[in-house]
This record gives C-alpha cells, structure tokens and sequence, in this order.
C-alpha cells in the first residue's frame, strides 16, 4: 500500500516512488541510489508519434491523495496504481493534439486548456471545487514547474499571463535550454518534479540554465531547495511525477 501525497505535486514528506520515463536511465539510477526512490515507467501512449508518447505527463495525471487519470491503454500503469490503493479514472484518447491529461494542478485550481483537457477530469476537479483556469496551452503540465500551492515557474507567455490575472506567484522564464528529442527545445515543467517536501530535482544541472539564480531564488522563497540529477544540460523526460512518500 502506498501513501499518496494529499496535494498533486507536492510531496509533505519523503518521496519513495515517482512515475517517469525510462528514456534516461541515469536519472532513475540517481534516484533510486542517491535518493531511495523506485520509478514506475509508463508505458508509451498509442496515439502519439513523437518522443513525448513515452512522458509520464502524458500518460497520468495525479489530481490528489488516491485519486489519478491515466491513459487507457497504459493497462500495467492502471494495475500498478490500482493495486497500491490508488483509485484510477481512465481518459479520454489522448494525442500530441489533445494530451488530454497534461494539465497543471494546483491546490484549488486547474490550469489547462479547456478545449483539449480531458471533460472528465475538468469536472471532477470543478467537483472537488478547483477553479478551472483556461490557458491556450495544450501542454499545460510540462509548460510549467509547480513550486507551492500556489507559485509555478514558466516560460510560456499564455500560461504565466493567466497566472497573474489568477493572482498565481509566476516566475517567467527563457524558453529554450532544456533538451528534447524531435523539437528544438523541451520545457520546465517537463525536467522536474519534487522528491522531498522541500527538494526539488531535476532531470540534468538546473545550474546550466541562463535563469538558474533566478530559478534558484524563487523556489528559496518558499523554502524550497534544488537538486540535480546529473552534469548535462537539463532534459525534458515528461516530468518526475512524485507518486508516494514516507508516512
């Protein structure tokens, strides 16, 4: 049985399993060496050609506590959650045109596009009284890096603009810098994820980044502090999806 962090994204304890691609072994070896940390690796999503068909933030999305959509053809990624006592709601096909589930959760919000966003998910959250936050971004999830309940870290323009006008703490970022295979740069959100309540990893040396110390000086702002999980360039691997943590 596993404890699922109340709050999607953000972890109140220790994180012992993520959900991530496999594509960069030597993240996942980092994780499980330095950090304790066992990875679930989604399976590819059907509908999608390009390299993000193996992103994790393409195949789940973690609304909080038990309850996850997933990919319905990811059938091991359902078991696997199903059985440690998660409650799995399947989506709507997902595409590289409707990535149905890359959507940015926060505490009392749904930041994604409403045109694209799985219907089911929207209205679960608007269920469980999210504000539900139209953005022209389909890839709501990997486009931004969640820092607190409410503070995230951008470089889309649509995304940080209604972040603001939702009184959401943004820090706007260069695009650019991040590394993904077929496009010519990948995204924030998409190279990191929270492996303790107040350690942030990322996949690559967030320090490489041109925004580092202004990276480095938001996340401090709300006591975060960041580590990397190696010496290259970041890498955009669909997210570290923090899926359990220490009781």
């Amino acid at each position: 049985m596993l404890y699922f962090p109340e709050n999607a994204n953000l972890p109140s304890g220790r994180v012992d399993t993520v959900i991530m691609s496999d594509k960069k072994q030597d993240i996942i070896n980092e994780l499980r060496n330095n950090y304790h940390i066992e990875t679930i690796t989604p399976m590819p999503v059907t509908g999608i050609c390009g390299s993000e068909k193996y992103h994790a933030d393409m195949s789940v999305c973690h609304i909080g506590g038990k309850l996850f959509f997933a990919d319905s053809g990811n059938q091991e990624l359902i078991k696997t959650l199903s059985v440690s006592g998660a409650e799995v709601i399947t989506s709507e096909r997902i595409t590289a045109e409707s990535p149905k589930l890359n959507v940015c959760i926060l505490k009392d919000k749904l930041i994604c596009n409403t045109k694209t966003a799985d219907k089911s998910l929207i209205q679960n959250c608007k269920d469980h009284g999210k504000k539900i936050v139209h953005t022209k971004q389909r890839y709501a999830k990997c486009s931004t890096a969640v820092i607190s309940e409410n503070a995230v870290i951008t470089a889309d323009e649509s995304i940080a603009r209604v972040c603001h006008a939702e009184k959401i703490d943004v820090l706007k970022i260069s695009v650019g810098q991040i590394m993904l295979d077929g496009y010519d740069y990948g995204f924030i959100g998409g190279c990191c994820g929270f492996i303790s309540k107040y350690l942030l990893a990322f996949s690559g040396d967030v320090r490489k980044h041109t925004d580092y110390e202004n990276i480095r000086s938001f996340a401090g702002n709300y006591g975060i502090n960041l580590v990397s999980l190696g010496n290259e360039v970041l890498y955009d691997v669909g997210g570290i999806i923090p899926v359990s943590e220490k009781k």
